[in-house]
């Protein structure tokens, strides 16, 4: 059984890698923690190192207090 075992040779495939898309509307790099902005349809703010999503922007802006412990 083991005279009738062959090995082959084996090569690395080559793949490229593709250039992420970018879409119009994307975060802007300067926003800070506490900024509210628009990403597709809708309303996001950065707080501390995450991302909060809302539909409207006064949820948006209850939510940011909320955690930012503004809020009563």
């Amino acid at each position: 059984m083991e005279k009738d075992y062959e090995t082959k040779d084996l090569k690395a495939g080559i793949t490229k890698m593709k250039e992420p898309q970018k879409s119009g509307m994307g975060k802007p790099e300067h926003m800070e923690d506490g900024s509210i902005f628009e990403r597709d349809g809708l309303f996001i703010f950065k707080w501390k190192g995450g991302e909060c999503g809302f539909a409207s922007q006064e949820a948006a802006e209850d939510g940011l207090a909320r955690v930012s412990g503004v809020s009563s």
